[in-house]
């Protein structure tokens, strides 16, 4: 099991190897946006391809991909860009920005194969009314900051990636949004603090059925280490790619 001090590890002997050539940087900008991207697709129910994905983001068009796939992709090149801005500001996530994400996704017509959601039914709940989730929102975010104030924070969630697992388990609880983009900007809100960790967006690197049966398994039990783990493995993975491309000076 990855810990999060075999990450904090991993990235110094990746900063150990800087500056970085123009190809390294080139790399983990496309390899940022195309994990989000894939990743996203894939848990949403997608059978589009990586190299599929990255036609898209390479402004191709892919036969037989619905026109929700290539919107999707754009959307997650415009959260990237609006992670920037967060960061620049220095802001958490919270109901505010958890909206402008989804503001950024929502908009795009389902595509065939996602017929309600299946995460849903494994939690086996109907969402409440608008002002029901605002108020349990609120008491979400609210807690998260409480910790931080009595000190609990470190405690909790010094490991950065539980924080991220815990956001995501949170909003998807409450599940604020239509069918689908709760689970987006769940996950968008979960690799923005991946990111204003110091780190970057990462492919998590499971299916479909295996994301609803841990995040619901987290939700039920109130323990995201499951999806914690998760995270770590995949953003450990990414960091030795980097690695390897640094060194042989991509």
């Amino acid at each position: 099991m990855v810990s999060i001090n075999d990450i904090r590890e991993k990235r110094e002997i990746l900063y150990s190897l800087a500056p970085f050539s123009e190809g390294v940087k080139r790399l983990k900008r496309r390899s940022d946006l195309i994990d989000f991207a894939f990743s996203d697709l894939r848990l949403f129910g997608s059978t589009l391809t990586r190299a599929g994905t990255e036609l898209i983001i390479d402004g191709e068009t892919v036969p037989g991909a619905p026109v929700f796939e290539h919107r999707l992709c754009e959307a997650h090149r415009k959260l990237l860009a609006r992670f920037e801005s967060k960061l620049d500001m220095g802001l958490e996530v919270d109901a505010i920005v958890l909206n402008e994400f989804c503001c950024i996704l929502a908009g795009m017509d389902l595509p065939p194969y996602r017929e309600g959601s299946p995460l849903l039914y494994h939690l086996g709940f109907v969402p409440g009314d608008d002002e029901k989730i605002s108020a349990e929102l609120a008491d979400m975010f609210s807690g998260i900051r409480r910790d931080e104030k009595d000190g609990a924070f470190d405690e909790l969630y010094g490991d950065f990636c539980l924080k991220a697992a815990a956001v995501h388990n949170g909003i998807v609880k409450v599940y604020p949004y239509a069918d689908g983009f709760t689970e987006l900007s769940a996950r968008a809100s979960m690799q923005y603090i991946i990111v204003k960790a110091g780190f970057f967006p990462v492919d998590i690197g499971i299916t479909e059925t295996e994301y609803n049966t841990i995040t619901a398994a987290g939700i039920n039990s109130g323990d995201a280490s499951e999806l914690a783990d998760t995270i770590r493995t995949a953003i450990f993975k990414k960091l030795h790619i980097l690695i390897d491309a640094a060194e042989r000076g991509v």
